[in-house]
Order: structure tokens, then C-alpha cells, then sequence
């Protein structure tokens, strides 16, 4: 399976899904200051209805955002960064304009330190959702877990280790590949 593939698949079926535009000419996909080249139809109107986009996340973005966290992205995440610029409202959104800072606002040093990668919040915005990159180099064991975040700022960010981490993450996902398939996918 070609992972950049299944996730530009995984990326269409879920906007296909919610595309809809109701009587009232309102859809999911509406957002203010939408940019040109992500808009869906010409309009003057203030919100539009935008479109995914290629990205324009190169290697070397992907290669100094893994720096900056100071982990190795697995094969599925990067694929997941750097397929499409988006505006979905499940993950950290990528539009034309700066398309990583959205994914940027997601370190923390304690998670990171770790070995977890944060790389979305819940719908309510009260938990993190992180990937455990210390299961080996199979990405099929990179669990995803989910944490509040209002535990992180009860551990010491120096001192906290696996262990004391580990009794406040809730598993979620085996690995990528299933929370991708739930979210998007729906299977």
C-alpha cells in the first residue's frame, strides 16, 4: 500500500462526506479568509467554502519541524502533513499560508522529550492526542494515546519520566493507520 495515496484517498472520502451545502448556503467546509487558491467557487462573500489543496510541505519542512521536536516522524505522519493543505476541523488545519504553524503550536517539550508526538487536540480541545515513537521502528506499535492537558502542567517538565506519564495517557489507537481509518475513513 502506498501511504501517500491512502491518505490523499482517506483526505477526499472525508471531505466528499461533508461537502454538502444546505438550503441556507452554509457548509461544513466554510471558513472566513479563505486564500485564492484554496477557495472552492469565486465569491465576494466574507466566508467561503474551500478546497483541498497539494501541499507545499517539502522534506526539508518535515525535516526541520522533526528537529524542532527533536523526534523522528513515522512514515504515516509525514505522509498525513504533506499531502493536502486543509482546513478540517479534527486536526491542526494547513492552509497555503504558513502551513506547518498550526502543526508547530502542537510541541511540548515534556510529550517530546518522551518520545510522544502531539499532533492533534479532541474536539472539546481538552485532550492531546499524541503518538508513543518509543514502540520500536514498526509504525504498526506507535499507539495513540490521548491526555488531558491539564496534566501536563502538574508534571515537572525536567524531571517526569515514562512511567509517570504513562498513568495519565488513555490508549486510543493501536497505531496511525486506525486512527486515520476512524477519522476519516470511518471504518
Amino acid at each position: 500500500m502506498d501511504i501517500r495515496d491512502y491518505v490523499k484517498q482517506g483526505f477526499e472520502a472525508y471531505y466528499d462526506r461533508y461537502s454538502q451545502v444546505t438550503d441556507e448556503g452554509f457548509c461544513r467546509w466554510m471558513r472566513p479568509d479563505v486564500p485564492e487558491a484554496m477557495k472552492a467557487a469565486d465569491g465576494d462573500e466574507e466566508w467561503s467554502i474551500w478546497k483541498l489543496v497539494p501541499s507545499i510541505v517539502s522534506e526539508d519542512d518535515i525535516t526541520a519541524l522533526e528537529q524542532q521536536f527533536g523526534l523522528s516522524f513515522p512514515e504515516w505522519y509525514k505522509a498525513f502533513i504533506s499531502t493536502y493543505q486543509h482546513y478540517f476541523d479534527v486536526v491542526p488545519q494547513q492552509g497555503i499560508n504558513e502551513p506547518l504553524d498550526d502543526i508547530q503550536n502542537m510541541y511540548n517539550p515534556l510529550l517530546c522529550r518522551l518520545g510522544y508526538l502531539p499532533f492533534t487536540w479532541d474536539s472539546e480541545y481538552g485532550h492531546i492526542l499524541c503518538i508513543d515513537l518509543n514502540e520500536g521502528s514498526d509504525e504498526e506499535r506507535y499507539a495513540i494515546y490521548k491526555i488531558d492537558h491539564e496534566i501536563l502542567f502538574d508534571l515537572d517538565e525536567a524531571t517526569a519520566d515514562r512511567d509517570e506519564l504513562r498513568n495519565s495517557l488513555i490508549l486510543l489507537y493501536p497505531n496511525f493507520k486506525a486512527f486515520f481509518d476512524d477519522t476519516f475513513l470511518q471504518r
